[in-house]
């Protein structure tokens, strides 16, 4: 039997001198680290194991398809109820997954019925442009006056796409221009058939007569009619630009780039409408 802690604690107080049947009595109170604890000396183990299952009764449960089935879902999804298939719906956004048809009501695909019905609309209309595609093959292959006509036609037009675009552009700027026939001394100026083309030779030619007039050269003037690469040969990468419209006198913005001392990129906001006179002057 076991002595009281306080008991114990009496003995080993300031000045006493414990005797051997205390010590004794005070070391058979504790339990020695080699002596093993039998499981009816636990209290409460007993009846603790009385609250278990055994493993027959577990094995079982796990094995019990119905086990459970008012709050989890078989892997059949036997034991789901409408409720249930629309509130995984919901949860998984599905919602709005096709359905198929049943009977005559109409869900949101087609039944094969109505699918050959739509393939059958498109095969009549492919066969229909078919005809017509042999009509136009057979017409193109006669011999009929009107069609050479037009074949003509066409290869006037392939042949002086240069003076049609050209055309185009001036009707664009809403302006007119003369045709001339230069003879004489200016024969030799080239294949010149309009009046701004005309105008536009001439005054290449006076700037290079100024340029050469010039002791140092230090401006070059040109025209342009859109983003253009101009080789000015003024031999710097300072220098100002001016830019004016030649109809509406107006100055025009542009950006500059620098490719080298004797070359620059010049490119507009927008195509300009009219021809752009341009004065770099170096600084």
């Amino acid at each position: 039997m076991s002595t009281p802690l306080n008991i114990i604690f009496s003995w080993f107080e300031k000045g006493d001198v414990p005797t051997e049947y205390q010590f004794q009595q005070a070391f058979s109170s504790f339990r020695h680290l080699d002596e093993k604890i039998k499981m009816d000396e636990v209290m409460g183990l007993n009846e603790a194991f009385q609250k278990t299952l055994s493993t027959t009764t577990f094995i079982d449960h796990l094995e019990d398809e119905s086990a459970h089935h008012l709050v989890l879902a078989k892997l059949n999804a036997s034991n789901l109820t409408e409720a249930n298939v629309e509130a995984w719906k919901e949860k998984l956004k599905i919602k709005l997954a096709a359905t198929i048809d049943e009977g005559e009501e109409t869900g949101n695909v087609y039944t094969k019925e109505q699918i050959e019905a739509i393939v059958n609309i498109l095969q009549a209309k492919d066969d229909e442009m078919l005809e017509f595609i042999a009509k136009i093959n057979k017409i193109l292959d006669s011999n009929d006056d009107d069609l050479d006509e037009l074949q003509e036609i066409v290869g006037y037009i392939k042949e002086n796409r240069g003076q049609i675009e050209w055309l185009k552009e001036a009707i664009a700027r809403n302006i007119s221009d003369d045709k001339i026939n230069l003879v004489g001394m200016y024969s030799s100026w080239g294949a010149i058939t309009y009046q701004d083309q005309f105008n536009d030779l001439v005054y290449d030619k006076i700037r290079n007569i100024e340029d050469a007039a010039s002791p140092e050269k230090n401006k070059y003037e040109e025209r342009v009619r859109g983003d253009s690469k101009i080789k000015h040969d003024l031999d710097t990468l300072s220098f100002v630009i001016d830019a004016y419209d030649t109809v509406t006198m107006f100055t025009v913005p542009l950006k500059v780039r620098r490719i080298d001392t004797n070359t620059i990129e010049v490119l507009f906001d927008s195509v300009p409408p009219n021809i752009i006179q341009l004065t770099i002057k170096k600084i």
